[in-house]
């Protein structure tokens, strides 16, 4: 019979739920690395569209003749596109730190896609701008719901 060589400390009990607890995933302290990790890689969503975004999406701008996207240089002036656009930084970071084996082509497909349809769409916020130009939003039309259709729905709060 062998004897087991002595391992870091001598007793077996502590070394057995030692290696329990790194095969049951418990982190114990996070590394640097990991620290690093769970922070966000951009500041804001203007540092997401700046540093990033824009160089990773490879599209045609429309100009003149030339069919492409329409893209508006000053996208943080409407609404719907800062909106669009906090929402797909603030998607980006999560999955980007939650799922970093497949979070990312998660996200081309189920948020950028989308939201960049919606943004230079025909009737998209970036509709009337071009590449050099910015044309102010026009909001939707609205009048005040009458207070006989609103008492007919539950309070949300």
């Amino acid at each position: 019979m062998t004897t087991p060589a002595p391992g870091p400390t001598t007793d077996p009990v502590a070394d057995l739920t030692t290696l329990l607890d790194q095969l049951a995933g418990d982190p114990g302290e996070p590394t640097p690395e990991q620290d690093q990790a769970t922070e966000p890689a951009f500041r804001n969503v203007d540092q997401f569209v700046s540093s990033y975004l824009v160089h990773v999406l490879e599209r045609r701008i429309a100009s003149g003749p030339t069919p492409g996207i329409t893209w508006c240089p000053r996208w943080w002036a409407h609404p719907e596109a800062l909106s669009r656009l906090y929402a797909l930084w603030r998607a980006w970071e999560t999955l980007r730190i939650n799922d970093p084996g497949t979070g990312m082509s998660i996200w081309w497909r189920d948020h950028l896609d989308p939201h960049l349809t919606a943004l230079t769409a025909d009737y998209g916020p970036f509709n009337r701008c071009g590449p050099t130009k910015h044309t102010e939003p026009r909001p939707l039309p609205v009048e005040p719901a009458p207070q006989e259709v609103l008492a007919q729905l539950p309070d949300a709060y």
